[in-house]
């Protein structure tokens, strides 16, 4: 029994569930809902596939991770990051947007299952906790920059660059700024301020003009506020016709069904190939999704166990996977709202699933007239809050080494790509380690005068004996 609640923690909390609680976690899948469809369908265009991938990936993540997971509040699905990186991989094996490129998205997301499983054999768990915090830093700063430099053609209306990097993206942008669609541009941007003065005015607002609202309803309509943009240009592309009037690049048909379930046939050579991405990513997910699962967890004065942890993330990427999705990982945005609207177990995230579900068949048509350009908008902004100023400061300020392991990271993201860039920064952590372990402080002390106590000579008045 106790073997069983180890390795299915569900069943640990599944005895003892009160009606109340269903309550709460049915409140709080409700509200994370209304972020993970619009995020969901963002992040598969972000990562060059179909949008129905990402709500697929979403379906059956969150429904794997509830059986397997340790976190009762950690949210699984598409995220930013880690769609970024399965462009860069799945890019190198197939042009974007053919049948091709699909399946090379499945098997990365099975293979990067089966990896973390496999970590779990080796207690890797307890081995990434190693790994420098600058070069976590330094790789998740220069990403965002790349995703958000990504989408400028996007909110611009101009095609999308030849290759993700930003001396390639930049010149495409400013050399092709003649060929903007403007009515494009004004939805963009329109839904970029609109997205930030919700982040930034919304609840102030909401306070004062209904005082009565909870803290959770306050912080669920304003965290909320990417579904509210996807339903404002959906009804004005539709009711405008913008998509034929004014060329408006939208998201197009979404099929009303779910998909069909079953493994994708993997060879030894597609393994072979896959592997050193897979990998990189699977540590990727892991270092996101244990420091978000940790977080929530801390509020709570709980704990997560992250050699189970690679079991759930492996299962729910495997799931993904033979659901007809990509890989997934833990997202800090649709947790957050989790844990403050209240969930208490990861029924919350079986609640989010079901509706998705629901959201699906019943209203998969109205996604048709969604405008690419809000989709650009919302990954912007997500991107935006993976960038933490203040952390990076206290690195530069408070530490040395981790400022060189930072800097290096970050411009071998940048000029190298997502996948080397880590690798650099994992080696140039390694070296700085090994240097400083080479080279330990060595004092010389002396005894202080009429006692058995030694201290450093350079900072006491101590006796020496130049002969010993």
């Amino acid at each position: 029994m106790h073997l069983i609640n180890r390795l299915i923690p569900f069943s640990r909390w599944l005895r003892d569930y009160r009606s109340e609680e269903l309550v709460n976690d049915s409140v709080a899948g409700i509200v994370v809902l209304f972020i993970t469809v619009p995020q969901s369908i963002a992040y598969a265009f972000l990562a060059g596939l179909p949008a129905e991938m990402g709500l697929y990936a979403a379906i059956f993540a969150l429904i794997a991770y509830a059986g397997f997971g340790t976190s009762r509040s950690l949210a699984v699905g598409p995220t930013a990051i880690i769609a970024m990186m399965t462009l860069e991989a799945t890019s190198r094996f197939a042009i974007q947007g053919s049948p091709e490129f699909v399946v090379v998205s499945m098997k990365l997301a099975l293979l990067i299952g089966v990896i973390l499983l496999l970590l779990r054999l080796i207690n890797f768990g307890a081995v990434i906790s190693f790994l420098s915090h600058a070069v976590v830093t330094g790789f998740i700063t220069a990403a965002a920059i790349l995703i958000i430099t990504n989408q400028i053609p996007a909110i611009l209306g101009l095609p999308t660059a030849e290759s993700t990097e930003v001396w390639t993206v930049i010149p495409h942008v400013v050399f092709g700024i003649t060929d903007s669609n403007l009515v494009v541009a004004s939805i963009g941007v329109t839904s970029i301020a609109f997205l930030w003065l919700c982040k930034t005015n919304l609840e102030a607002l909401l306070r004062s003009w209904l005082p009565q609202l909870s803290d959770t309803w306050l912080n669920a309509i304003v965290k909320s506020a990417p579904m509210y943009a996807v339903i404002l240009s959906i009804c004005a592309v539709a009711g405008f016709s913008l998509d034929i009037a004014k060329d408006v690049p939208v998201v197009g048909v979404i099929p009303s069904a779910l998909p069909t379930i079953g493994f994708v046939m993997m060879s030894l050579q597609d393994v072979e190939l896959l592997a050193p991405s897979a990998l990189l990513i699977s540590m990727v997910v892991f270092m996101e999704s244990t420091s978000i699962g940790t977080a929530m967890a801390s509020k709570r004065r709980e704990k997560i166990q992250p050699n189970q942890e690679l079991i759930g993330l492996g299962v729910a990427n495997v799931a993904a996977s033979i659901g007809g999705g990509f890989p997934v990982a833990g997202s800090f945005a649709r947790s957050a709202i989790n844990n403050s609207s209240g969930a208490v177990t990861p029924i919350a995230s079986l609640v989010t699933a079901i509706l998705l579900i629901f959201s699906l068949i019943a209203f998969a048509g109205l996604f048709y007239y969604l405008p690419k350009a809000i989709l650009a908008a919302v990954i912007i902004m997500s991107a935006i809050h993976l960038i933490d100023i203040k952390d990076i400061q206290r690195t530069f300020v408070f530490n040395r080494t981790d400022a060189v392991t930072f800097t290096f990271t970050f411009f071998a993201v940048l000029g190298l790509g997502v996948e080397s860039g880590i690798l650099v920064g994992i080696a140039i952590s390694f070296v700085l380690l090994i240097r400083k372990s080479s080279k330990p402080h060595i004092a010389i002390v002396g005894r202080l005068p009429g006692t058995e106590h030694f201290r450093n000579v350079e900072r006491h008045d101590v006796e020496t004996y130049p002969h010993v």
